[in-house]
């Protein structure tokens, strides 16, 4: 009777390492960590795009302010000239107003510019500055969710070498031709075949069990077997 009781107990245990087994490889933690890994590098793929924009941003209007400042200077000295009193003829002097007129122009052209890119720099900086904002926090959750999963793992798998040495007790204390029967009927039944008896009733299909079959668990010491699901029956009263 007791060998019976063992040979529940391991199929009882070897149930449970099926299901730590089946959780270790569905921890909730664990798929959440992936998908917010996913969302952060999206935010910082989004972040990189930003700052690129931002860096050419800033060459642009570096670029721009050196034409102001070589427009400016070609003005300068072409004022200089026409007023300095060197060029006398009055065909020369209109085509150098002119000139001056077209630089004037290109400059305030310019000078519109640089004032539009700044702007664009000020909302890009803005962005930047939020979407870093934002990568903190999601590193952050990470970082949070990342011990969580550990610790969950960690239980998962500290519970499961619990019972995988249970499971080796058990295997070392039970009979080994019982055990192979255990087996063969696991294989067919492809779940449980131990069942415990507790008010005459089948703990596995949980019908009635004639009086009979009592008696037998109690006193004949042979393997007795569910008529109804098959499953070897062990007395727990």
């Amino acid at each position: 009777m007791e060998q019976l009781k063992l040979l529940y107990e391991l199929q009882e245990v070897e149930q449970q390492i099926e299901v730590q087994e089946k959780e270790l490889q569905h921890v909730a933690a664990v798929k959440e960590v992936e998908q917010k890994k996913e969302e952060l590098a999206e935010l910082q793929e989004k972040l990189s795009r930003q700052q690129e924009k931002l860096e050419q941003d800033k060459k642009k209007q570096k670029k721009k302010e050196t034409d102001i400042q070589e427009t400016s200077s070609s003005i300068t000295e072409l004022e200089q000239k026409l007023y300095s009193g060197e060029v006398s003829s009055a065909k020369e002097l209109e085509s150098m107003e002119k000139k001056i007129k077209n630089l004037k122009d290109k400059k305030f052209a310019l000078e519109d510019k640089v004032l539009g890119i700044m702007e664009e720099i000020e909302g890009g900086e803005e962005q930047v500055s939020a979407l870093q904002e934002e990568e903190g926090e999601k590193k952050k959750a990470l970082e949070d969710l990342e011990e969580q999963a550990r610790r969950d793992v960690g239980s998962l798998q500290e519970k499961l070498q619990e019972l995988k040495g249970r499971r080796e007790e058990l295997l070392e204390s039970i009979d080994e031709d019982l055990l192979q029967k255990y087996r063969k009927l696991s294989e067919r039944t492809k779940g449980r075949c131990i069942a415990p008896v507790k008010k005459a009733l089948c703990g596995i299909c949980h019908v009635s069990l004639p009086s009979s079959f009592r008696a037998k668990l109690i006193s004949s010491g042979e393997l007795v077997f569910c008529e109804n699901c098959g499953s070897l029956l062990v007395l727990w009263e």
